[in-house]
């Protein structure tokens, strides 16, 4: 289980979504409109609908337990069978799509294909097969943004939703040969004691997931619901923009938790784990959010004119959903030690109550900037929750090098919001980059630790690295 080579073959799919969905946003400003893209918005919003309330085992509990068993060289396709079950359970409550619009219950079998497709990741990512998962993430998001131009051209929603059921069904397809060549062949098992004693364990995950979706969609809602489609699809290209440097941190932080469950079960400290991913995210974090901004106004300036209107929105909505990243890949180290998940219960309601009551407020009075507000407000809570619970557990243990990072990670933020001219972000990362060389924040014993993982062709990385520190 190396961590960096998972990372990059991670990050591979996050390039293609990035430049795929560049090139199909691109067309679509062109082509099309705002409300459009608010239909498209729409599906896309019915896919987190799925996450947050049909993932009844959440896929980090399902990760976790596959990679403590890859590591004790105990998985079996009995357990795999049992896992892949529960999606079927989950098909008469997207029945529940048929009382919508005609577009809306055609997307019912492309969200059960979407469902199954994230389990089946699930699994094969705490089986490290990690290669086999970017070749058909990859393959989906070619279809997904690449030839869903096609009914972009056409302008036809309908055709869209085709081309998105049949990515699904490819990417379920072939995930299923990769799993099934590797354990057997496979089929779903249903198992309900199994499958109730995983989700009682995942339940606060559940019930987090669910709040998460208001926290985290409550502003997209309500921005459809007061101010229409037309508002919402500039909101939603705000975000989209502005969750691609998220995005591709996220391809890095995919790896955390299996990685972690994996070498936790051979009996590895977490405290070390945490405390070096920690060190190296802030720096990816710190360095994403300074040069990010100024890229996105320029492709939004440039390429996409009709939604100039959201760019403060961007801004603050790449602050929220980045910034707090190294803080909360914490979690993963939470769930890998195996500590209590329900305090993220608790956070999840207090998020999601926020998101919509800020949103309610705030929206009428100032347009879709409220939404982000709210969201600013929600990661700030977040990141404060993550990091208190991760060092009363004891998975994490901020010593000087870490403290130093928490203070800086705040003044960033507003540092972004108040300076403007490009020149002084250029100033801020020389800043970053001596505070880390100046505190030696990643020592050489722990660059040769990466150096071990790094492919031939990335040792520059290493070197890199012993420069800043």
């Amino acid at each position: 289980m190396n961590p960096i080579k998972n990372a990059l073959k991670s990050l591979s799919v996050t390039t293609t979504n990035v430049i795929v969905a560049l090139i199909f946003f691109i067309i679509t400003a062109k082509i099309s409109n705002p409300a459009f893209f608010g239909k498209v918005a729409i599906i896309q919003l019915l896919e987190v609908v799925t996450s947050a309330f049909f993932y009844f085992i959440p896929g980090a509990i399902i990760t976790r337990e596959i990679s403590y068993l890859y590591a004790r060289k105990e998985v079996n396709k009995s357990i795999i069978g049992k896992f892949l079950s529960f999606p079927f359970l989950a098909i008469p409550f997207f029945l529940i799509l048929l009382i919508f619009l005609n577009y809306v219950k055609l997307t019912i079998p492309y969200l059960f294909l979407y469902l199954l497709s994230n389990v089946l990741t699930a699994i094969m990512i705490g089986m490290d097969m990690f290669t086999e998962s970017a070749i058909t993430g990859n393959l989906f998001l070619i279809i997904r943004w690449g030839i869903s131009i096609i009914a972009v051209l056409l302008h036809n929603i309908y055709l869209f939703i085709e081309i998105w059921t049949l990515g699904g069904l490819l990417s379920v397809s072939m995930n299923y040969v990769f799993l099934s060549r590797k354990v057997g062949l496979v089929f779903p098992s249903l198992d309900f004691a199994f499958l109730f004693k995983h989700f009682r364990e995942g339940l606060p995950l559940y019930l987090s997931s669910l709040s998460s979706f208001f926290s985290s969609q409550g502003d997209r809602v309500t921005t459809a619901y007061l101010l229409g489609s037309y508002y919402l699809g500039i909101y939603q290209f705000s975000a989209l923009v502005a969750g691609v440097p998220s995005m591709i941190l996220g391809a890095l932080g995919n790896v955390l938790l299996p990685t972690a469950s994996f070498y936790k079960a051979l009996g590895k400290d977490e405290k070390r784990m945490s405390s070096l991913s920690f060190r190296l995210l802030s720096l990816l974090t710190f360095l994403a959010v300074i040069i990010s901004i100024p890229i996105g106004e320029i492709v939004i300036n440039r390429f996409f004119p009709a939604y100039r209107a959201g760019l403060e929105v961007f801004i603050i909505l790449l602050i929220s959903s980045t910034l707090p990243f190294s803080i909360s890949s914490l979690t993963n180290f939470i769930i890998a030690a195996k500590k209590d998940l329900r305090p993220f219960l608790v956070l999840s309601v207090l998020n999601g109550s926020l998101v919509v009551l800020t949103s309610y407020l705030l929206i009428p009075r100032i347009g879709i900037m409220g939404g982000a507000i709210s969201q600013i407000i929600v990661a700030t809570i977040s990141s404060l929750f993550v990091l208190f619970y991760a060092i009363r557990t004891s998975v994490f243990i901020p010593a000087k090098k870490e403290l130093i990072l928490l203070s800086i990670t705040p003044l960033i933020g507003a540092y972004e919001i108040i300076v403007d001219p490009v020149f002084m972000d250029f100033l801020l990362v020389l800043v970053i980059i001596s505070i880390f060389k100046l505190f030696k924040i990643i020592s050489e014993d722990e660059i040769r630790i990466i150096e071990g993982f790094l492919p031939r062709g990335l040792r520059f990385i290493a070197t890199i690295l012993r420069i800043i520190s």
